[in-house]
């Protein structure tokens, strides 16, 4: 399997996700470099969680560790150490979800309506007292 994270970029990334962990509770069982790989993993390829590759570990455990980071607020904090430093500043420019970036319902390939039918006078009372 190919993973993102080379020596170089967790030798930057590494001390900022220590910093952001958490101190309550056991050691994690998948190793912080390898839960990261897991969450891009993820991300890139759009797989169902319960799809992810056995090597990351059982793929609940992945999901409920990013859902942790995400509500404690670790993963913001996180992201705005990035955002300070000089060798992260392209990362910022990676990370887009495809959630929030929304095509507008004409890009769909939804055809276009031409206007609605024209309806013809009734022969009613109003039509009687038109000119011919």
């Amino acid at each position: 399997m190919r993973h993102l994270i080379t020596d170089e970029i967790w030798a930057v990334f590494g001390p900022m996700v220590e910093s952001c962990r958490s101190k309550r509770g056991p050691e994690p069982e998948l190793p912080d470099r390898m839960f990261f790989e897991a969450v891009l993993y993820w991300a890139r390829t759009g797989v169902p969680w319960r799809d992810l590759p056995a090597e990351f570990g059982a793929w609940d455990a992945v999901y409920n560790r990013l859902r942790r980071w995400i509500h404690s607020g670790r993963l913001k904090k996180l992201f705005d150490l990035m955002a300070g430093r000089a060798e992260c500043e392209d990362a910022r420019r990676l990370m887009i979800d495809s959630t929030v970036v929304r095509a507008h319902q004409h890009a769909a390939g939804v055809g276009r309506k031409r206007g609605a039918p024209r309806r013809r006078p009734s022969a009613g009372p109003a039509a009687a007292s038109r000119p011919r």
